[in-house]
């Protein structure tokens, strides 16, 4: 098989890059491990910031094929002493956040894709990325056997355990850092508890609440590195959760409890040859602040735009070979804001079962200064909701 591109992945950064070079008139195959019937089913991030809107609508898949209605305009950090409200929305002059499940997202512009003639191998798994002056080549293991595809650029948008990213070992370095602890990322069959995110700096752990859909709604729950859902029963998940929170989350449905490890990376560069990373094949990014599935947009759209050009009348592939350099700087950024955020709202372990008092004292005293810091409130409004502040 033949094609112009091949993109290896089908979440948020690999069909909305699809989707873009295909009506571009770049021929486009996206291959995907999941089956058809799979793909958007599993609750993932929702949080979209307000450039991240401004950008699929200004590409024709805001409005179009994603109606970003559900806004959220405010966050609560809670402890064990205060509470405090910053109105971030107001804050950056009515710019907020939308609130758009991940999966929906997927399953919206793949059938898009689809229906515009958009081609998917679905389970299909990669089993090797090779390139060389000629072109591309990538294998797969389906249903009906291996298969190869010819392409003149590859893209992985693979996700984390990328198969693409693997491929360019050696020709690329990964920076990496884990945190300690470990998420429990909770799927709770409820309301939200009220009509904004509350993030829980409590002294037994960090929890947070995300609204996603009116009856679902995410829960975050800080757990010691070596624990995860076989040691946390759903009642002791309810009753710890709603500690934290300040709620009563009795009797609720816990249809989903996952694990999430807190490990950060960034590869450089993030391309070698005819061979691209986009997204967390690229970069990992903890949960703080919901920015994983923005920056992997952003990814896909600027690489979109250089391969536009270096498929189109002028060949012209300058744009494409800048892609990594082009977006280092604002994964960086975006990174710094990420780490910052985490270490406010995780007190590191001290001896035992005890939490480092230090660590606790500096986290009370950050959510005291956004209550009492404008400058401070301000910086943080504008690198949460996804607002360049001289575009404020």
């Amino acid at each position: 098989m033949r094609t112009d591109v091949v993109v290896v992945g089908a979440g948020p950064a690999g069909l909305v890059l699809a989707w873009l070079l295909q009506r571009a008139g770049v021929e486009t195959t996206v291959v995907e491990a999941q089956p058809h019937d799979q793909l958007g089913k599993l609750p993932k991030a929702g949080i979209v910031e307000y450039r991240t809107v401004q950008l699929l609508t200004a590409e024709g898949l805001g409005g179009a094929v994603l109606d970003f209605a559900a806004e959220n305009h405010r966050c609560e950090f809670r402890t064990a002493d205060e509470s405090v409200l910053v109105d971030y929305g107001a804050l950056t002059g009515g710019r907020p956040h939308y609130v758009f499940p991940q999966h929906e997202l997927v399953a919206r512009v793949a059938t898009s894709f689809l229906d515009e003639g958009g081609r998917v191998l679905f389970e299909h798994r990669v089993t090797g990325v090779e390139q060389d002056a000629d072109g591309a080549r990538v294998t797969t293991t389906g249903p009906d056997g291996p298969q190869e595809l010819h392409a003149e650029v590859v893209v992985g948008c693979d996700g984390a355990g990328s198969a693409v990213a693997r491929s360019l070992a050696g020709h690329v370095t990964s920076h990496e850092r884990r945190h300690p602890q470990r998420f429990l990322v909770i799927s709770a069959a409820m309301p939200p508890l009220v009509d904004h995110t509350i993030y829980a700096a409590h002294p037994r752990g960090y929890a947070a609440h995300m609204r996603r859909l009116p009856e679902v709604t995410r829960l975050y729950l800080e757990v010691p590195g070596d624990q995860g859902p076989a040691d946390w029963p759903h009642d002791r998940i309810r009753d710890e959760v709603g500690r934290r929170l300040g709620a009563d989350l009795g009797g609720v449905e816990l249809p989903e409890v996952d694990v999430l490890d807190l490990r950060v990376r960034v590869t450089t560069p993030m391309q070698h040859g005819r061979v691209f990373l986009v997204g967390d094949a690229a970069h990992l990014i903890t949960p703080a602040g919901g920015k994983g599935m923005n920056l992997a947009i952003f990814d896909a759209v600027e690489l979109a735009h250089g391969l536009v050009e270096r498929f189109g009348p002028q060949g012209d592939p300058a744009r494409s070979e800048r892609y990594s350099a082009t977006r280092l700087p604002a994964i960086w950024r975006t990174e710094a804001f990420s780490d910052w955020f985490l270490r406010i709202m995780t007190a590191p372990p001290g001896a035992g079962d005890e939490r480092d008092g230090f660590g606790l004292g500096l986290r009370e005293g950050w959510v005291s200064s956004l209550q009492r810091d404008p400058l401070l409130r301000r910086w943080f409004a504008h690198s949460y909701a996804g607002v360049d502040p001289q575009d404020a």
